[in-house]
């Protein structure tokens, strides 16, 4: 059964940006709003993200390489789908709730399933990934990406509405990408297909794996993300 788009809000923030929690509480009200319908990215990267002392380093290669692509020049901003809305990827909060709206009303030619296991004795993450094509997707090639988040990583965080945060709560920390960013290539798109995909990595010891969880997505190259799944790690 063709199914409509689900969300992904890839928000670009960093501990010394003391507008990102209000960012952050509208990521909360998206997903109270859209429940399991919207996967969510803290992605820390630039000049608010750099830490001293011994605050956490949330930064990432993967996570510095997307900002640099969306040119992402003010924190909060928030990536919608990889959608462009009138030629701009990177929005401003006070955009994104009418706009994942918009996102969430449109069709999708690929419905997207993904599964996780973990085994603790050899930290080894293990994703499958399954797509079937209701529809033919317009461009030549999809592409899958595969990425791991941690919820629950106490720390510092400038915070201008209610004081800066010793303890506080970072969510939906992006840790990893299995695929590369831009995702791997899926070159049969016409209805009727279905694509079976496993993706592993071998988790590094100071992860908590018991907050981790696994997001997959699937678009085109580098836009116009179709469907996305949040799942336990």
């Amino acid at each position: 059964t063709p199914e409509l788009r689900t969300g992904l809000l890839e928000d670009f923030t960093g501990i010394h940006c003391g507008y990102c929690p209000d960012g952050h509480a509208i990521m909360a009200s998206i997903a109270a709003v859209n429940p399991g319908k919207v996967s969510m990215v803290g992605v820390h990267a630039g000049g608010y993200a750099v830490p001293t002392g011994n605050e956490p380093d949330f930064r990432t290669p993967e996570g510095t390489a997307l900002a640099a692509y969306y040119a992402v020049n003010s924190y909060p901003s928030g990536v919608l789908n990889r959608h462009s809305f009138a030629g701009v990827s990177a929005l401003g909060r006070g955009a994104w709730e009418s706009d994942m709206a918009q996102i969430l009303a449109m069709p999708s030619p690929v419905n997207l399933g993904v599964a996780s296991t973990y085994d603790g004795i050899f930290q080894q993450l293990t994703v499958h990934v399954q797509l079937y094509y209701t529809a033919d997707s317009p461009p030549v090639d999809d592409h899958i990406s595969v990425l791991v988040t941690e919820n629950h990583i106490i720390g510092w965080q400038t915070d201008y509405a209610n004081g800066n945060h010793t303890d506080y709560d970072h969510l939906h920390v992006l840790r990893h990408y299995l695929t590369d960013i831009w995702g791997d290539t899926v070159s049969t798109t016409a209805a009727g297909t279905l694509v079976d995909r496993y993706y592993s990595y071998t988790v590094p010891p100071t992860w908590n794996m018991a907050n981790c969880e696994v997001t997959a997505f699937v678009g085109e190259y580098q836009s116009d993300v179709y469907q996305s799944r949040t799942v336990p790690a």
